[in-house]
């Protein structure tokens, strides 16, 4: 068995880091699209660099702008989305088409909701054998308290994922 040695409270798992370096670079690259040119490098290690400045090797990254100027603040420029049409050859969809993709939406939806109840239940059914103790066990156990926690938080999660689709199926039409 290997040692285990717990990360200060104050410290992010490497994962949580990268995730937290990767949001950080992808904010840089949205908030100096409009005013620079990026570039994505790799080394040989297989490190990937994103930078403003041209390097052997690099590709250039397209993103789209933004606006060329912002409006400024208090004045009304009378611009509305509604004022500027879509262009006369701009694929339309008729009712019909859009009740029908609206329909299927609301079937899987449904499905979907359907599912996670059923393992919202059986989530329920596993944490209540899963805090019944094994014999010698006490409720004051590390592998107690883990298994009931784990078993809590799979619960907690199915009941989410109901919530967040019943909300989807109330925003549709």
């Amino acid at each position: 068995m290997g040692v285990f040695w717990p990360l200060p409270s104050g410290y992010a798992t490497l994962d949580a880091m990268k995730n937290l370096h990767f949001s950080f670079l992808l904010c840089l690259i949205l908030a100096t699209s409009a005013q620079a040119e990026i570039y994505k490098y790799v080394d040989e290690g297989g490190n990937v660099t994103f930078t403003d400045v041209y390097k052997k090797g690099a590709k250039r990254i397209d993103i789209p702008s933004g606006p060329e100027s912002l409006p400024s603040r208090g004045k009304s420029s009378g611009y509305r989305a509604s004022a500027n049409p879509s262009p006369a050859d701009f694929p339309r969809i008729d009712a019909g088409t859009q009740k029908r993709r609206d329909d299927i939406r609301r079937q899987v939806l449904q499905d979907e909701i359907s599912g996670e109840r059923k393992n919202a239940a059986e989530a329920r059914r596993q944490l209540t054998l899963g805090e019944r103790l094994s014999p010698g066990e006490r409720t004051t156990d590390t592998t107690y308290l883990n298994r009931v926690k784990a078993l809590r938080d799979s619960v907690q999660q199915h009941d989410q994922n109901v919530v967040s689709i019943q909300r989807e199926l109330a925003n549709l039409k």
